[in-house]
């Protein structure tokens, strides 16, 4: 049967908020909001309150008889090209009614958006689905940005935890068999490539990430990549924020790095879970450090109990993370990008372009606090 739409696609206003929220909450029941209300507190904070809510992109939705059949949530950001500002729209989420899902109306968002006033279009938390439907419309897809890399911890613990989610193992063998692993892990700790906590970073230490840090050493840490994000006080602090409500994916640890005589080396952030793989937000360093602060980040985690750390893969730094044992893989999300200038693709394409968790839609995620 051929898909057929008969939505009009229009700007998002704060008028749909509440409609959208029960759309959100009927449609994505996994993302865990305790009301509509909540829901739609977030909604509007996120797309209407955030810091640059005056570059003018807009979000999306599609209406059917008038009432909301989908949105495409976007969410402004600016960044530099070489030195020159564009906005940047980030699609934080992309949600069809379940009666229309055989439609063409989640096709007709992502071009709607795509065609939007922002310069370039990024979602870095792509499904399949929309991964064909981007591809589709001749849209590129940046592979090496949709890798993740994962750095185990604590490996037996790991496997074990990765059974239980598969429904592999039952529950009273693996109560019997989690000291087992945790005695394994502690003997890998002592082998060379897993002795986290060993004291061969003398000369250096770590302090509380704060927004003013950030802001005085980006440009250090950027060290003139050709697509860089851009921060301002008030955006920072807005960003801290929220990210540190996210509890749903750990507690979130910031820390910077610095030379015993107060150099900033570098900076991490990242949700640490004990007893469960740990997801970095963020791992920024200054030119020839990024081994340093990814020691450092290890041995925090470590110290907090994660089975294993997980980010999305930087190429810039894909030998550090290979020299720490760190294994890539595609982890069923999709880095996807649209712009008008061929110059932001140029930049990915020679790993030189700088977008991170942080500058894009994984944290965001519409999930429930």
């Amino acid at each position: 049967m051929r898909a057929v739409s008969s939505s009009n696609i229009r700007h998002l206003v704060e008028a749909d908020v509440p409609a959208v929220a029960d759309l959100i909450t009927r449609v994505f029941p996994q993302h865990g909001w305790s009301s509509r209300e909540e829901c739609a507190s977030y909604v509007h904070e996120t797309l209407f309150n955030n810091p640059w809510s005056d570059l003018g992109i807009p979000s999306w939705i599609a209406e059917t008889r008038n009432e909301i059949a989908g949105i495409y949530a976007v969410f402004p950001r600016p960044m530099l090209l070489r030195g020159r500002a564009i906005r940047v729209g980030v699609g934080c989420l992309l949600g069809v009614d379940t009666d229309k899902r055989h439609s063409l109306t989640a096709l007709e968002l992502i071009k709607a958006c795509c065609s939007g006033p922002q310069d370039v279009m990024v979602a870095d938390g792509a499904n399949d689905r929309a991964q064909q439907l981007w591809v589709g419309t001749g849209r590129r897809l940046p592979l090496l940005y949709s890798l993740h890399w994962t750095r185990p911890l604590r490996p037996a613990q790991l496997a074990l935890s990765k059974l239980q989610e598969r429904g592999s193992f039952p529950k009273p063998l693996s109560l019997l068999t989690r000291p087992v692993a945790a005695l394994a892990d502690a003997a890998c700790a002592r082998l060379r490539p897993n002795r986290f906590l060993r004291d061969n970073d003398s000369g250096t230490r770590e302090e509380p990430l704060e927004p003013e840090t950030i802001l005085s050493h980006l440009g250090e840490v950027m060290n003139g990549s050709a697509l860089q994000p851009v921060y301002r006080a008030d955006s920072l602090n807005w960003i801290f924020g929220q990210v540190v409500r996210k509890r749903r994916l750990g507690k979130l640890r910031a820390r910077a790095v610095l030379s015993d005589s107060g150099r900033v080396r570098g900076w991490y952030m990242y949700f640490a879970r004990s007893e469960a793989a740990s997801e970095v937000l963020e791992l920024a360093a200054a030119p020839g450090s990024y081994d340093l602060v990814l020691r450092h980040l290890l041995a925090d985690a470590w110290r907090e109990g994660a089975t294993a750390v997980r980010g999305r893969l930087d190429p810039r730094y894909a030998r550090e993370l290979s020299d720490r044992n760190c294994w890539f893989r595609w982890d069923g999300s999709w880095t996807l990008v649209h712009a008008r200038d061929p110059e932001v693709m140029t930049a990915i394409d020679q790993d030189q372009a700088v977008i991170g968790r942080l500058d894009g839609e994984w944290w965001l995620r519409f999930l429930g606090w």
